[in-house]
């Protein structure tokens, strides 16, 4: 049998076309439920049960007969969302272990052929509206009941009939319900490729039949979102991103002790981390066999819901990503130059933050208190006349709306070092400006030391994405895009350089770096410096008249290397009296 595979260039390049006005409910909405519920839920020892206690499939066929679930669970759920201020859910519609919950023509392992006797998915969808909430279905590429689910990988015959198989299933769950919002795959195994899979071309047909619909990055394509999964690490600014979360640390039901279940707190802490850098937030609820969803969930979500009816206006909506900004009384979100303080610990009638530099023009109880007095000398804010009581009774957690002019940074013990501070000999006529644009290149694993980085180009493909550098100071924030990861990024720039000639090339850096020329190693400090205090390194070269690329591997250091910033020095011997020093210059 000929293999033939679909074009994938002219199906991205229309996906990113509408991409922007497809996701901006999305954007806005911030928050959803995600829904595992299928047959491993009558077993109540976790969603991969079939697979980690390797149960023949016999033994657990039997369990699709004993399933009924009862009459309105979807109403439960959807009432649930939308009380917890939820705006879309995603329901598993097939997960690992094979079993539909539709009315499939593909398979009879089914919810109508088996005991449920009805299309749950249906009366899902039929929920959902009703509560004006967005409906997402999730659909698990990887198939345990399959017969050719494994033997695919080997066999192309066997491969050919399960992407018939996969795609006919798709193609139902896009076709027979009406509008559908998101499609969220999971688990590509075990085809290594998109093209093996045929993903473009399914992809393609799901966004024939559904133009606005949103598809996650599980098919082994970006697509529209990253998913991380259990830890919440926003993607490179400019992709969106969810991160979806266990309640109690499984997806599917499993009896927990109520203290391993996330607090109303926690919840409320990943949504703010979530929104700080510009992501949604997922959060699962495992219903139990008959479809009623657990008390703990019930109680932590609907207090959260309480408290979003009085701060909500903060997440929902467009937001701008924050960096970090350290207090040890709470934390961050922003839009515009508003930024909003969680405050979780609460300080009593004074509030004092460190090192916070920019001009702040009012300062607020969220969301409608009156103006609270406030003094700003050198790096010190103080704001009183706040209550001695946190004035939020659901989670301890009330919100100072602090409104800065142009901006805020901080600087202190962490995180890079601004322009008033850098030594003297780091400034004056003979440095060029700091290079501001730069290719950002994807997080990778760290095989040794970054001495040991290997040489990279411009030309490969290793998920450059433009970045600049702030103004003033010059430094690329890379803690910003890559959160607490440890590994290695690769900063690459083109030069331009006028005429032949000698400089030194200054690097601020606190994780540490190896810096190639043309793809030739120049320099390697394999240490990284305290955050507070970047190391400096100065790097002699000579480059010819013409186009050269500057490269840099940088150390994140597990979140303690923040970033960089590099400026050229032309030294002041062989130029003649008045003479201006000139530099490379980047290509942006």
């Amino acid at each position: 049998m000929t293999t033939t595979f679909s074009c994938d260039d002219t199906y991205l390049a229309k996906a990113e076309r509408t991409r922007e006005k497809r996701m901006r409910w999305w954007h806005a909405a911030r928050f959803g439920m995600f829904i595992h519920w299928g047959l491993y839920s009558q077993l109540g020892r976790n969603e991969w049960v079939m697979n980690l206690e390797r149960i023949p499939l016999p033994a657990y066929e039997p369990l699709a007969e004993r399933w009924h679930p009862k009459p309105g669970f979807a109403r439960e759920w959807a009432q649930l969302a939308k009380a917890a201020g939820m705006r879309y859910m995603v329901l598993t519609t097939k997960h690992h272990e094979g079993f539909c919950l539709w009315d499939t023509e593909q398979t009879d392992y089914n919810a109508v052929r088996r005991g449920p006797g009805r299309d749950l998915v249906a009366e899902y969808v039929e929920a959902a509206r009703e509560a004006g909430l967005r409906v997402g279905f999730y659909y698990s590429l990887m198939d345990w009941h399959h017969p050719d689910g494994i033997r695919c990988r080997e066999d192309e015959d066997a491969r050919q009939r399960f992407i018939a198989f996969t795609q006919g299933c798709v193609r139902e769950l896009l076709s027979n319900y009406g509008k559908i919002d998101i499609l969220w795959y999971d688990v590509s195994w075990p085809l290594a490729s998109p093209r093996l899979w045929d993903s473009y071309r399914m992809n393609a047909m799901a966004r024939a039949l559904q133009p606005d619909i949103l598809i996650n990055d599980r098919a082994q394509i970006p697509e529209d979102f990253g998913t991380p999964e259990e830890h919440i690490t926003p993607e490179a600014v400019g992709r969106a991103w969810e991160a979806c979360m266990t309640f109690n640390g499984s997806w599917g039901w499993q009896r927990t002790p109520p203290e391993d279940w996330h607090s109303v707190r926690k919840v409320l802490e990943m949504l703010r981390t979530c929104t700080a850098g510009g992501g949604n937030l997922l959060l699962n609820i495992g219903p139990h066999p008959d479809g009623s969803v657990p008390a703990e969930a019930v109680e932590r979500l609907t207090a959260v819901g309480k408290w979003l009816e009085t701060y909500g206006d903060v997440i929902y909506g467009e937001v701008d990503r924050v960096g970090a900004i350290v207090s040890a009384l709470g934390n961050w979100t922003r839009k515009g130059d508003t930024y909003y303080y969680w405050c979780s610990r609460w300080p009593g009638t004074e509030l004092a933050i460190g090192a916070l530099h920019g001009t702040l023009h009012a300062a607020r109880l969220y969301p409608d208190g009156p103006a609270l007095p406030f003094t700003q000398e050198k790096d010190r804010l103080v704001i009183s006349g706040l209550p001695a009581e946190c004035p939020d009774p659901i989670a301890q957690t009330a919100i100072i709306a602090l409104t800065f002019t142009g901006g805020v940074r901080q600087y202190f013990n962490m995180g890079p070092v601004p322009p008033e501070v850098i030594p003297a000999d780091l400034s004056g006529k003979d440095l060029s400006p700091n290079l501001r644009h730069w290719q950002l290149s994807a997080l990778r694993p760290k095989t040794g030391g970054v001495a040991d980085a290997p040489a990279v180009t411009l030309a490969d493909a290793a998920g450059w994405q433009p970045v600049q550098s702030r103004e003033g100071d010059g430094f690329v924030l890379v803690h910003d895009r890559v959160g607490d990861g440890d590994g290695l990024v690769y900063l690459g720039a083109r030069l331009q350089v006028p005429a032949d000639g000698r400089w030194i090339l200054h690097l601020g850096h606190d994780g540490g770096v190896r810096v190639f020329m043309d793809g030739q190693p120049l320099f390697a400090e394999p240490k990284c410096a305290n955050p507070a205090v970047p190391g400096r390194s100065s790097i002699p070269l000579a480059l010819a008249a013409g186009q050269h690329e500057l490269m840099i591997a940088f150390d994140t250091a597990a979140g303690r290397g923040w970033g960089i910033f590099a400026r050229f020095e032309a030294p002041k011997h062989g130029r003649k009296k008045g003479e201006k020093p000139i530099f490379p210059a980047v290509i942006e």
